[in-house]
């Protein structure tokens, strides 16, 4: 059953009153072409799967690879949910959990597995992306 107008406006407040005080800023860096690019994004909702350190093995359904991961049988350690409006770079390398770009080089930096656009509206309203914690 599609959702009216009235639903869509409802479930988008109940999202931005769920999400209030529980985001950050991260930053984005794309490598492409000899270039490095980085992007400043505020309102982020970052969430770890778990604290035991990076997730050492690829998922264990992979062919060829033997083992399971530590966090279970998913092969990210965290998730981060970007606005909508956010354009991913096409070359995007990692997300850095840093609030400045001269924060990066001592920012915990996560390898980008999974991109997922979701939620309401043609084309979704936001951005899901799974990451694998870099040692």
């Amino acid at each position: 059953m599609p959702l009216d107008v009235r639903k869509v406006i409802r479930a988008a407040a109940l999202r931005a009153r769920i999400r209030a005080g529980r985001t950050e800023t991260v930053i984005l860096v794309a490598a492409g072409g000899g270039t490095t690019g980085t992007q400043v994004v505020p309102e982020a909702a970052w969430r770890d799967r778990h604290d035991a350190g990076p997730t050492p093995v690829a998922h264990g359904l992979v062919p060829g690879v033997a083992g399971r991961t530590t966090g279970g049988g998913t092969s990210w350690d965290a998730t981060v949910e970007l606005p909508g409006s956010v354009s991913l770079p096409a070359d995007l390398r990692y997300v850095a959990r840093a609030s400045t770009e001269a924060g990066i080089a001592t920012a915990r930096r996560y390898a980008v597995v999974d991109v997922i656009r979701a939620g309401l509206g043609t084309g979704g309203d936001r951005w899901h992306l799974r990451l694998r914690r870099l040692a």
